[in-house]
């Protein structure tokens, strides 16, 4: 069963990484690797999670084309099969494409979007909450909103993102931002979760490292990179349910025990880890984490991790 309101979106969904063939040395048209994403998929299905999240900025959506974007989120409906729910990337700094894309995904599935906010043109906030709102009329999808600075050098101010959660169709947010206690956008999140209430809203980390920080704050979930590496799914979703559960030292202990593999998938800019770890090419302008700089050091240690702690990723090397 697909998504169709804010209280599915509960739990664990990895960003799905797209992993590509060896079959352009340029690193321009490599095709996208099928039977690795099915090992993927697989894996963590078995891993316990609660859905799964294509073409993102994990799934190297920026610079995958056009087609295949469209055919790598066809695969994952196909294949998952209905063994958990998708939610679709499909965003864009032009709200016209974004809407486009959409639209393209809808006579595949009607399942939740994952749209991000203007990058590099980056609208004011009145611009991005008619961006969103556009996408909702024009398109009538499930919209969960993709909240990350870091990446578009643009911000969805807390009382924007409560005017759009009286949107019927926008249903979620992804903060992926620094929200922990003390950081910068922490009472920012408190406030979206706050003034959401009681609306069909909801709030998911972007961040790895703190999913507990957003479980305790009221947030209902994780849009993980991390959550690629099957030992590390299984811990987020051990942390979930005993949050549910009410076992909050077991859920810091949780937090702790996932910190080497949230390391190892951000000790460069995500998804060049995982480019790694899953044994697959990147898209230029990305590179392998040995092209960068002291890349030796960080691929020793990412080894070290797969050999060590996340030895399902063996078969891949």
């Amino acid at each position: 069963m697909q998504i169709t309101s804010s209280t599915q979106l509960r739990g664990v969904f990895p960003a799905l990484f797209t992993p590509l063939q060896n079959d352009d040395p340029r690193y321009l048209y490599n095709s996208i690797d099928y039977p690795k994403a099915k090992k993927i998929i697989d894996d963590l299905i078995s891993a316990g999670i609660h859905g799964l999240a294509p073409v993102g900025t994990t799934g190297q959506s920026a610079t995958l084309s056009h087609e295949q974007h469209l055919d790598f989120i066809k695969f994952t409906l196909d294949y998952v099969d209905g063994r958990v729910p998708i939610i679709a990337g499909a965003g864009s700094n032009s709200t016209r494409e974004s809407i486009e894309i959409i639209k393209e995904v809808q006579k595949i599935a009607e399942v939740p979007m994952l749209c991000v906010t203007g990058y590099y043109n980056t609208p004011p906030q009145e611009g991005i909450y008619a961006h969103f709102k556009a996408l909702s009329r024009e398109t009538g999808a499930k919209i969960v909103l993709y909240n990350v600075p870091g990446r578009t050098a643009n911000y969805i101010h807390p009382n924007t993102a409560i005017r759009l959660a009286e949107d019927k169709n926008i249903i979620g947010l992804k903060q992926a931002v620094e929200f922990r206690i003390g950081e910068k956008y922490c009472e920012d999140t408190k406030s979206i979760i706050a003034g959401a209430q009681g609306k069909d809203f909801a709030v998911l980390s972007g961040e790895d490292g703190a999913f507990i920080d957003m479980l305790e704050f009221g947030g209902t979930g994780l849009i993980s990179a991390t959550a690629n590496i099957p030992e590390a799914a299984r811990i987020f979703v051990e942390l979930y349910n005993a949050f549910e559960r009410k076992e909050f030292p077991n859920c810091d202990n949780l937090q702790d025990k996932v910190r080497d593999y949230v390391e190892a998938t951000f000790c460069r800019k995500n998804p060049i880890p995982l480019g790694t770890l899953f044994n697959s090419p990147l898209l230029l302008p990305l590179v392998s984490v040995r092209e960068t700089e002291r890349g030796d050091e960080a691929e020793t240690r990412i080894i070290k991790l797969i050999k060590e702690k996340a030895q399902s990723l063996l078969k891949y090397h």
